[in-house]
């Protein structure tokens, strides 16, 4: 069975949900913040799926090729 950590939207920027917990903190970038949910799942030496929540409000999976994309693209900007 899975374990998930989700990647989230939070007014500060990001953070992660961890088996439905999430961070006490948040991450001015994306990537910050996967790396911290990484440093945190490798310290609780569980085995978890990445997700991010997308445009649709759906989780989902991150790419399991080191650090995960963006999800988003900015279009429009100068």
């Amino acid at each position: 069975m899975n374990k998930f950590c989700d990647i989230i939207p939070h007014s500060a920027g990001w953070t992660y949900i961890l088996n439905g917990v999430e961070a006490d903190c948040s991450f001015p970038t994306y990537e910050l913040a996967v790396e911290a949910a990484k440093v945190e799942v490798t310290r609780q030496m569980r085995q978890r799926v990445f997700r991010y929540q997308g445009v649709n409000g759906k989780m989902v999976p991150v790419q399991e090729n080191g650090l995960a994309p963006f999800p988003y693209t900015v279009s429009g900007s100068a």
